[in-house]
């Protein structure tokens, strides 16, 4: 859907302006993608919120047979490829429907396992023999997947699992060991992608039916997401047939990593649907609750609340579908049976798929957080919705991996991936900025140098010793994650000048105006942070003389903005854009 051109992946973004006409955004969405969506939203709206109670009971008969239901819909086949009983769409389209799906994040969380964890790792490493097997019963929900690579004493560390694979000594079986953790349709699945240690040493991946011998245990009583199985797995002596190794001996950690890449991106999207649901509820409790004679939505720090967030909103909107384009984008000059060149071209994207999952989730936790502060004492209860949507946003930091683990990869990665970057003149060269925006480009393009002269500097004086400097690190990636999300905005608000009347366009640039505005604020945070580390090994004078450059915000007047923001949110009764 997107014709391929030279894509900008992993942290070129950080030495290259783009070209916002090049950015895929929402407005950008095809009548097919729409059609999907709708679909899905409508799926949801008749078929799973009306039973959303028997669902937060476990009535996992229920799930299994929505789960169907949406295989019917082919809500379940978008990523399988057509030779074996799917529909071989884009990125963009599986991301858009879970969108749509979040409106229950319970049995999104379902459903997303299913068609992403519990499906992908057969689409992309599995033998033709196993795609025949399994794929077309997984289309259909016949089979229910699941993914166990987490146990009890690894989680973030999952090359430490304790899981063992032993070859039978008629080399027809593996005999598995082991018990595995936070399985999400645990309860129900039919197949699980295991991970385990053959002979205790080579992490590789296993193909389990439940008939062969595992077992699940009762369901976890969690904090939020009551209406999702989540199980433990007790491998007791299970035998697997060799026939159902995934992948390569020894190679699982090439599953296990690439497949969460891309659920890292789609979780953003539902994670911004999550805002945009917290968005519609405050805004209209706000203009329905009257204290002191007046609706709550007239007072001004409440109005600070509905802008922020949907500030947020916009902004994560911009970020997620600006990966999603890409990565489809590039993808689209692969063969689609070539799981193995899918997967490396969806890894060049670790850095960004790291950065929406850390924006999103903490943008999520903001925005019910203040959800829940607008309701007020209401807020606080079960009888409203926003104390729900407080429960399931929590986790969204620590699944697909842990915020503090993919603040870890981004610069990581970074330096790995895009060495030459971080040796540039810290004067390196940019567009003269110039429009509506000119203040905001500037700052995006002195951004971008104190990124590449923090990372370079970081590297430079502590080597191979940088890996236990995480507080570093973590700063690193808030500014790598900064420039991504102000870049997007721009690019985002630029197209929509383009194309949109006056008034859209008017509150568009005053969500990127205070966005720019606030993170020069960030940004000078994390620059001092690490200038301040650095100076005590030497030198750090470059660098603070960066941090300086960017703490200059632009000139804008943010609590009239705001308020601007926030009218038109009010005025709308739910998010814009």
């Amino acid at each position: 859907m997107i014709d391929a051109h030279d894509t900008i992946t992993g942290g070129r973004f950080l030495a290259q302006s783009i070209v916002p006409g090049e950015v895929f955004t929402r407005e950008d969405l095809t009548e097919e993608h729409r059609l999907f969506g709708q679909t899905a939203a409508e799926f949801m709206r008749h078929e799973v919120v009306p039973r959303e109670q028997q669902l937060y009971a476990h009535d996992w008969a229920l799930t299994r047979a929505l789960l169907r239901k949406a295989a019917e819909l082919d809500l379940t086949r978008l990523e399988i490829p057509s030779a074996y009983g799917g529909l071989g769409l884009d990125k963009i389209s599986a991301a858009y429907v879970g969108e749509q799906l979040a409106v229950n994040p319970s049995f999104a969380g379902s459903l997303g396992a299913h068609t992403s964890i519990g499906t992908l790792p057969i689409v992309y490493f599995g033998t033709d023999d196993q795609k025949v097997r399994y794929l077309p019963r997984l289309a259909s929900a016949e089979l229910i997947g699941a993914y166990a690579l987490t146990e009890p004493q690894s989680g973030s560390d999952a090359l430490a699992a304790r899981t063992t694979a032993v070859l039978t000594p008629d080399g027809r079986h593996y005999v598995l060991n082991g018990q595995k953790a936070w399985i999400t349709n645990g309860g129900f699945a039919d197949l699980f992608t295991v991970f385990a240690k053959v002979d205790g040493e080579r992490f590789t991946a296993f193909l389990v039916e439940r008939g062969m011998g595992v077992v699940s245990g009762p369901d976890e009583k969690k904090l939020g997401l009551d209406g999702s199985s989540t199980t433990v797995l007790m491998l007791d002596n299970v035998r697997v047939p060799v026939e159902n190794v995934l992948g390569t001996i020894g190679q699982g950690h090439k599953v296990a990593f690439n497949i969460l890449n891309l659920g890292r991106v789609k979780l953003g999207t539902r994670n911004i649907a999550g805002v945009r649901q917290a968005i519609g509820h405050a805004t209209r409790y706000a203009r329905e609750r009257r204290q002191f004679d007046r609706a709550i939505a007239e007072f001004g720090l409440i109005k600070h609340k509905l802008a922020e967030m949907a500030v947020r909103c916009y902004v994560g909107d911009a970020m997620v579908y600006r990966t999603l384009g890409d990565v489809d984008r590039a993808l689209s000059a692969v063969d689609p049976a070539d799981g193995v060149r899918v997967l490396k071209t969806i890894e060049a994207f670790a850095v960004e798929c790291s950065i929406n999952k850390v924006w999103t989730s903490e943008a999520l936790a903001f925005a019910v957080d203040e959800a829940v502060q607008v309701f007020g004492g209401n807020g606080y209860s079960r009888e409203f919705p926003v104390e729900r949507a407080y429960r399931d946003a929590r986790i969204t930091r620590i699944y697909e991996g842990t915020n503090e683990i993919n603040r870890l990869i981004i610069p990581t990665r970074l330096l790995k991936q895009s060495a030459g970057v971080f040796t540039a003149s810290t004067r390196s060269s940019f567009a003269q900025a110039d429009g509506p925006l000119a203040a905001e480009r500037d700052l995006l393009n002195r951004a971008k140098r104190l990124v590449v002269v923090a990372l370079g500097q970081a590297a430079a004086t502590y080597g191979d010793a940088l890996k236990d400097e995480q507080e570093v690190l973590g700063h690193a990636a808030d500014l790598v994650i900064e420039v991504y999300a102000v870049e997007s905005a721009l690019a985002r608000t630029d197209k929509l000048r383009a194309a949109s009347a006056a008034d859209r366009s008017s509150v568009a640039c005053d969500i990127a105006r205070v966005y720019a505005s606030d993170a020069a604020d960030r940004l000078a945070h994390s620059g001092k942070q690490i200038a301040a580390a650095l100076s005590a090994h030497g030198d750090s004078e470059p660098l603070a003389g960066l941090v300086r450059e960017v703490a200059t915000r632009p000139g804008i007047d943010t609590i009239a903005a705001r308020r601007r923001i926030a009218d038109a949110v009010i005025e709308a009764g739910r998010h814009l854009f």
